[in-house]
């Protein structure tokens, strides 16, 4: 072979290895350091209104083969309104619910946070515009003059779940102010209202001012019919009358919401007035005269209700039979004289019978030191005089009348309950219980007992744990005494006493 033709072929050979040693190498530069993945999100969102729900969206890509997998966290102005996870079987896309809370240019953005810990966003600014309002009034169709009622308003958004805030002005139809007020939690407000002193028709409508989020607003026009409740007066008065005796004039009135006064007159000439409660006033005349007169009530108006007024018949006859009040205490000899005075002792209790001529209810009260139960007097104390008054309101042809008695307390008497033997003949060396150490009289004063001292020699006197006793020491007379205090003035001293004969 010749020269030439071998170093060709060697060169082919060299070239071919080099070439294809290269290609490997660049092979396995490719494996070891591959090009990094580009993720993206796009943002999807459109303007809205206050308070009214809509969707934000976003989409993740990437330029690496399937989905990238991560989290979308949405905010408006900075505040967070959702956050969403997407890949695998999660999808791309990522969607939240956005209630914008307040009008104006809002920037709403979405951040992809890949797993890899890498992040990109999207934003986009959308405009929100303020929701419109319903305004509506509410009060009563009617109402009378000279009252005081409210007018209210309610701010209602058109659409969402936005409540108005802000002010209220209410306005008569020819544009005087009626007063303003706050809207409250619920977007109501409400001002007090005086309805005018004549009959009319009254036309307001109410203004909303609008505030950040909502717009303004007006009511529809409102009309109050503004009336004069009529006064119906009734007047009454006793069917029989007496010269000198009171006679109670009573008016009624409807509706029973009027304030003010009832002026009472006699045959046209005034007598007094007597202001009204619960529609109802009353008047004491005392007739001097026997006669047929006319009483007359009448009702100026007020509160929204008009004027009233009304008329009865009374006859006055002659005076009546003069009423006789018998006061019986029982078990005295006689009743009590009235004016008299009569001495009951402290702690009495006395019943007493008492009636009137005409047949008519007595009524009893006492003052000073004593007191009525039931009708027993019962003295409570010394020091001073009771006066005990007795009275009737006449009828059955009777004129009132009032009887008084005086009643002068005097020392009452001590009670205790004793159990000591009673007199008897004894044997030396029996003891016998005269009481308990805590016995005591109807006031609370101790009962102690001991033998008298010229019959100490006889028996003697001793306490156990619980009782007095008396033990019989010799044959001969033992006399023993129980005793309580008296109560200067009050009280008199309580006094027991036993007699014993002692034989062997």
């Amino acid at each position: 072979m010749p020269v030439s033709s071998t170093i060709s072929r060697t060169i082919r050979q060299a070239v071919t290895a080099a070439v294809v040693m290269a290609m490997g190498v660049a092979s396995l530069v490719g494996l070891a350091a591959p090009a990094s993945a580009a993720n993206s999100v796009t943002l999807t969102v459109v303007g809205g209104t206050v308070g009214v729900s809509q969707t934000v969206q976003a989409s993740v890509a990437s330029d690496a083969v399937g989905q990238p997998s991560g989290t979308v966290a949405f905010t408006a102005d900075g505040t967070t309104i959702g956050s969403v996870a997407v890949g695998g079987a999660l999808g791309s896309t990522a969607s939240v619910t956005w209630v914008p809370s307040s009008a104006g240019t809002i920037t709403v953005r979405a951040a992809f946070t890949a797993d890899d810990g890498s992040t990109v966003t999207d934003s986009k600014d959308v405009t929100i515009a303020k929701v419109a309002v319903g305004l509506a009034v509410t009060t009563p169709t009617s109402a009378a003059t000279s009252t005081a009622i409210s007018l209210t308003a309610k701010a209602t958004a058109a659409q969402g779940s936005y409540v108005p805030t802000g002010n209220v002005t209410f306005y008569l139809s020819n544009g005087t102010a009626l007063g303003g007020a706050a809207l409250n939690s619920s977007g109501v407000a409400s001002v007090a209202y005086t309805t005018p002193s004549t009959e009319q028709a009254v036309t307001y409508y109410a203004v909303y001012s609008g505030d950040g989020s909502a717009n303004n607003a007006r009511s529809a026009d409102a009309s109050l019919a503004v009336t004069a409740k009529a006064a119906t007066v009734a007047l009454t008065a006793p069917a029989t009358n007496y010269v000198q005796q009171p006679v109670t004039l009573t008016a009624k009135l409807t509706p029973t919401t009027a304030t003010g006064k009832i002026d009472f007159a006699i045959a046209g000439k005034s007598i007094g007035s007597s202001a009204i409660s619960n529609g109802s006033a009353s008047f004491v005349w005392t007739p001097t005269v026997v006669g047929t007169y006319t009483a007359t009530a009448t009702f100026a108006g007020s509160s929204g209700v008009s004027a009233g007024t009304a008329t009865a018949r009374i006859v006055v006859t002659a005076q009546q039979k003069k009423d006789v009040i018998t006061v019986d205490p029982t078990g005295v000899a006689a009743a009590w004289a009235p004016g008299g005075t009569t001495i009951l002792p402290n702690g009495s209790s006395t019943p007493l019978a008492v009636t009137a001529l005409s047949k008519n209810k007595v009524t009893l009260s006492i003052s000073g030191p004593c007191a009525l139960s039931g009708n027993s007097l019962v003295v409570r104390g010394v020091g001073g005089t009771c006066v005990l008054t007795a009275s009737t309101q006449g009828g059955n042809g009777y004129g009132a009348v009032t009887q008084t008695y005086r009643i002068v307390p005097g020392r009452g008497t001590q009670t205790a309950k004793v159990v000591a033997p009673a007199n008897g003949t004894y044997n030396v060396g029996r003891s016998l219980r005269l009481g308990r150490l805590a016995s005591t009289t109807n006031i609370g004063k101790q009962v102690t007992w001991q033998v008298r001292p010229k019959y100490k020699k006889t028996c003697r006197v001793y306490t156990t744990k619980k009782n007095f006793k008396v033990k019989m020491k010799r044959p001969g007379t033992c006399v023993v005494v129980g005793k309580a205090p008296s109560v200067p003035g009050q009280w008199s001293q309580f006094k027991v006493v036993r007699t014993y004969r002692v034989t062997y």
